[in-house]
């Protein structure tokens, strides 16, 4: 009987331990570099705000470090999947939009992950649309003299996409204007919009905050948004819908995410920073002017936000007829 409790009690010693230790580390977070992981490549639209944010987040933090980890390929799914099959420390999170969450789970025959119970949203951050870019040589002065074009051009058009954004918001354009064009798919963004540059493409739609910077430097012109109001910082660019171009709604809300199973106080802690993130006006200042929004949710706001994109990528495939992508 003695021999049982001394089993008993230093298993209940152990246990505590074990508890101890982990409150300890929860307590000490972070003590380490926290990963965290973009679907987008270095230079990307994605990737300059993401490398702001950690930034900010250092400020925040006092000095925690934040590592980008630049992951593209298949629209953003390599990215989600490697978070949400990461150990769920708090050490490897994910930032990512509704647009590769929700969108690639409506789009792509088969995705590797289930955003819904392999992810949990720890905040909103912002959301942008996409931008209607041509080569500014191109004889085209808005989006009704480029449809004229490339109706004349027939199947020998092309656009290019790298993102199910630009690839939903061709295909739905396409068809609302009656066009037959050919898409050349590439593995990020800038690729395609350095082809639309040097005249091998007709079009791209390009996440407006990119958009914006190429336009800057004379590579693109920009005709037109898809979102559903105009954009701060670019109010003069017209939205596709009030052009006569009725196209669904593909804003990408960004937030970020950890893998399902990180303890609730490191959850909060990171909340927390966050929310301060959100609110500050150093990010206000940096969005705005790519034409981009602030967005201040937690990440109740998130769950929310999630599952009626889970609904609207749905209306977007049916809207666009999209065939799966393999």
């Amino acid at each position: 009987m003695r021999r049982q409790f001394l089993i008993s009690l230093l298993g209940s010693a152990a246990a505590l331990a074990v508890y101890a230790g982990a409150a300890c580390a929860q307590a000490n977070y972070p003590d380490r570099p926290i990963r965290v992981v973009l679907g987008f490549a270095a230079g990307s639209g994605a990737d300059i705000p993401a490398r702001f944010y950690a930034e900010e987040l250092r400020k925040i933090t006092g000095g925690a470090t934040f590592l980008i980890d630049n992951k593209p390929g298949a629209s953003g799914n390599l990215s989600v999947d490697a978070a949400a099959k990461a150990k769920p420390d708090g050490y490897t999170l994910l930032l990512a939009s509704t647009a590769t969450t929700a969108g690639n789970t409506a789009l792509y025959k088969d995705v590797p992950f289930k955003v819904q119970t392999e992810l949990t949203p720890i905040a909103a951050l912002h959301e942008n649309g996409f931008a209607l870019a041509i080569n500014p040589s191109a004889p085209a002065r808005d989006v009704a003299e480029l449809t004229a074009y490339l109706k004349g051009k027939g199947v020998k058009a092309t656009y290019g996409w790298a993102t199910t954004v630009g690839l939903a918001s061709s295909v739905i354009y396409a068809k609302v204007a009656g066009l037959e064009i050919t898409p050349v798919p590439y593995k990020i963004t800038p690729q395609a919009v350095s082809d639309l540059s040097a005249g091998q493409l007709d079009f791209v739609f390009a996440d407006v905050p990119f958009a914006v910077g190429q336009e800057k430097a004379g590579r693109v012109k920009l005709l037109a948004v898809t979102t559903e109001k105009r954009v701060p910082g670019r109010p003069d660019l017209p939205t596709m819908n009030e052009l006569g171009y009725k196209t669904s709604d593909t804003t990408a809300l960004w937030a970020l995410w950890a893998p399902a199973g990180v303890p609730q106080p490191i959850l909060d802690k990171l909340g927390g920073w966050m929310k301060t993130l959100s609110e500050s006006k150093a990010v206000e200042d940096f969005l705005v002017p790519q034409g981009a929004s602030p967005v201040v949710g937690d990440a109740a706001f998130m769950k929310k936000k999630l599952a009626e994109a889970m609904v609207s990528w749905k209306k977007v495939q049916e809207d666009g007829k999209l065939d799966p992508i393999q």
